[in-house]
């Protein structure tokens, strides 16, 4: 059982070395990144947050309508049942993330932590595993799987410490650890999912400030699922078969990067205009009737004091009249 405790076993190929290189090579970019973008990368972050949040909905099955997301995402809307409490804990949780990744541990009281944090009044405990000895009587036969956790997450720092292996590689077979492991009496796979997030950003993966890790997972999870998969099979007999899975994470990593990029150029091009007028000049191309949202999907970095600022020169010309108030309010263009 376990991949962590079996790395002593493990053989890095070279094209896992050759895309490591590469994603070395991208975080070494990550100040000029932030340089770039300057005072907007707490709103760029909150807007990657809310990606992360809804797709992350999407690969865990929270049944819930689009609707009910977006707006419990986007405009902080009040819960009214436990998937919608579950997805605004996620949301906050995704968030503070970012905000210190280094707060947040990942030994087992943090673990029951999490799950009991975005899982409110459902008291989710350690479930228990057979113990390597047998026993004639059962509970003494059963082995708290807080215990495995700790021992797995002991096992990791130790390999931190002595610098033993790659951390990236590292903690990618932690996810599957826990992913198998399935420590709690419910909500494994959330969880797991979780911890992959806070594992990769420990990472400084700077790439997770600007592109959804969540999103591509969600683009690409045929794939993700059946490598899962592969790396799960003689899991629990401790031959897991994980370098499918590792180089899928590396592509998704690198694939985060060069959205990255993507971003800082559409960031820089962006900049360089007029926003105002920028804004103004895809209101036109907009249909007659539109949305807010509609602009901020063609500008996801425009500041909302300037998309009003653009709504309401544009109202006082003429141009356009709002169809109604409030937080799903529509626009609709004055015919000439």
């Amino acid at each position: 059982m376990s991949c962590i405790m079996n790395m002593n076993r493990l053989i890095i190929p070279n094209d896992i070395i050759t895309k490591l290189t590469m994603i070395y090579t991208y975080i070494g970019r990550s100040e000029i990144f932030e340089n770039t973008v300057g005072n907007d990368l707490d709103r760029i972050v909150s807007q990657t947050v809310e990606r992360d949040a809804y797709f992350f909905a999407k690969i865990t099955n929270i049944e819930l309508t689009d609707a009910r997301m977006r707006l419990i995402i986007t405009k902080d809307s009040e819960p009214r049942n436990k998937d919608e409490a579950t997805l605004y804990g996620v949301k906050e949780l995704l968030k503070s993330f970012h905000v210190n990744k280094n707060s947040f541990g990942t030994q087992s009281n943090d673990l029951i932590n999490l799950v009991n944090y975005i899982h409110p009044n459902q008291n989710i405990k350690y479930d228990y595993d057979e113990a390597e000895h047998k026993s004639i009587l059962q509970s003494q036969g059963m082995k708290s799987k807080r215990i495995i956790v700790d021992e797995i997450n002991d096992e990791v720092n130790l390999i931190t410490r002595k610098k033993d292996l790659e951390k990236i590689v590292l903690n990618i077979h932690y996810f599957i650890d826990i992913y198998n492991l399935k420590p709690f009496s419910l909500k494994n796979e959330e969880v797991s999912y979780l911890l992959l997030y806070l594992l990769l950003l420990k990472c400084n993966i700077s790439s997770m400030k600007y592109a959804s890790l969540f999103e591509f997972i969600y683009n690409d999870f045929d794939r993700f699922e059946s490598e899962l998969k592969n790396a799960s099979y003689n899991w629990k007999e401790g031959y897991s078969q994980s370098l499918g899975f590792v180089r899928l994470m590396m592509e998704l990593i690198i694939k985060t990067f060069e959205r990255t990029e993507d971003i800082i150029k559409e960031y820089k091009f962006d900049s360089s205009l007029n926003k105002s007028d920028n804004v103004e000049n895809t209101i036109i191309k907009l249909p007659e009737i539109f949305t807010k949202e509609d602009i901020r999907l063609e500008h996801p970095y425009v500041s909302e004091s300037t998309i009003n600022r653009t709504l309401s020169k544009l109202r006082q010309e003429k141009i356009i009249k709002p169809l109604a108030k409030g937080r799903s309010a529509k626009w609709i263009k004055i015919k000439g």
